[in-house]
């Protein structure tokens, strides 16, 4: 079976079981308990289950059962599932337990160093990096710190990053496709069977996330493919050619949120668990963006990140158009919600991107002081889309472009201290 009918027959096989068993998972978390309930710090206006993890990662694996056994002539390197099955499992069960009963940040992070320890001791360890420029390193008694950073840097971004509906499985999505393209590369027929069918669970959970009948990914399902995708990606560097910028390409995004969010609290004197409500795509949300254009703004750079990697590691230079174009285009999509912002934009376009990318302590202060959470921004942009539509439609076309309706909240403490509002995922 050639490599396109692996990734054909794995997709596919992975997206049906996926999206037959999300709706099943989803009465699960009614069930159990394991669920965001509404409130001021919360976008969503019912109870949404946390469950989506764990269906992603029971139909990886049955996927990967099937394949084995009814599929392939050859079989799957069931130790190396194995090491990955017990870590994952046990990774999803720290997640679970902090979905249903709110561990503390710092308790959750000694489980996950339990359990990459454990990876470590199984040999799942970084031995060689290559770089760009400087060729390859072999990392030696560096491997223990370098692999621990490895894999706490993937699980924990992937958990930040997780706080808009479609972005941390889109940002999954997006890396299982690259990997794919790295593994078909290189003949790595186990990795490219792998990220196949997490990317295709991941897609069929990708649409019940943002459907009506809402299901949220929850700490266990995002650390886990945080720590699916850096076993994936370690395997692969650990092949030659591979450099450490095209591995990291995926996660670009997550990445830069978590290391800003690091120096933001720690500049501040802030415990680095303290739960804040300025990452990344909040920021973009503060500035008028709507949060599924957020979303998309940050798959496209991701996308675009890639992209320009596999265009360096494949030898085929025309790639870095598209991945151009996925650069340019949120810029574009910036620059259509500055000129429809009805009484025009308060800071200059450099400003706007500063803030974002958290480099601008002024600006993020001067937000502070608006003691607006990103919830009541979300409820204020819903609001005012209903009233355009009522206009719209009563007026032959007139479209309202600035109200002040706002949806009523709760009383809250008056504080400057901001609170974390990610839809569906408690203070990280």
């Amino acid at each position: 079976m050639n490599n396109q009918s692996i990734v054909l027959v794995a997709a596919l096989v992975a997206f049906a079981l996926s999206w037959l068993v999300q709706p099943h998972f989803r009465s699960l978390g009614f069930l159990t308990g394991i669920v965001d309930h509404p409130g001021y710090r919360r976008t969503h206006r019912e109870p949404v289950p946390r469950t989506g993890g764990m269906a992603i990662f029971i139909s990886f694996f049955v996927t990967l059962f099937i394949l084995d056994n009814v599929v392939f002539d050859r079989a799957l390197p069931w130790s190396w599932l194995a090491v990955l099955g017990g870590s994952g499992l046990a990774i999803l069960a720290l997640g679970v337990g902090d979905d249903r009963f709110h561990i503390h940040a710092e308790k959750k992070l000694y489980g996950q160093l339990l359990v990459i320890l454990g990876l470590m001791i199984a040999g799942q360890r970084l031995q060689t990096i290559d770089l760009p420029l400087f060729g390859t390193f072999d990392l030696g008694g560096w491997a223990w710190p370098v692999s621990l950073l490895w894999y706490l840097g993937f699980i924990n971004s992937m958990n930040l990053i997780d706080g808009l509906d479609g972005l941390a499985s889109g940002i999954g999505a997006l890396a299982c496709s690259g990997i794919v393209v790295i593994a078909a590369a290189l003949g790595d027929q186990t990795s490219l069977v792998f990220a196949a069918a997490l990317g295709g669970a991941t897609l069929a959970f990708l649409y019940w996330n943002v459907s009506r009948r809402k299901i949220f990914l929850g700490d266990s399902g995002s650390m886990w493919m945080g720590l699916v995708l850096a076993m994936l990606l370690m395997h692969l560097g650990q092949r030659g050619g591979v450099s450490l910028l095209l591995l990291l390409a995926p996660m670009i995004v997550p990445i830069w949120d978590t290391g800003t969010t690091i120096i933001r609290r720690s500049r501040k004197r802030a415990s680095i668990f303290e739960a804040d409500d300025y990452h990344l795509h909040h920021r973009l949300v503060r500035l008028g963006f709507q949060p599924s254009a957020a979303v998309r703004l940050l798959l496209l750079i991701t996308a675009g990140s890639i992209m320009f990697g596999l265009s360096d590691f494949l030898d085929q230079a025309w790639l870095g158009l598209p991945a151009l174009a996925c650069w340019l285009w949120p810029i574009k999509i910036w620059g259509d919600r500055r000129r429809h912002e009805a009484s025009g934009p308060t800071l200059d376009f450099f400003s706007e991107l500063f803030f974002v990318l958290g480099l601008d302590d002024q600006v993020e202060d001067s937000f502070r002081r608006r003691r607006r959470q990103v919830a009541e921004i979300i409820d204020i942009q819903v609001e005012r889309q209903k009233v355009e539509r009522i206009v719209a439609a009563a007026g032959g076309g007139a479209v309202v472009t600035e109200t002040r309706h706002e949806a009523p909240r709760p009383a809250r403490p008056e504080t400057d201290d901001v609170v974390l509002t990610t839809p569906g995922h408690p203070a990280e």
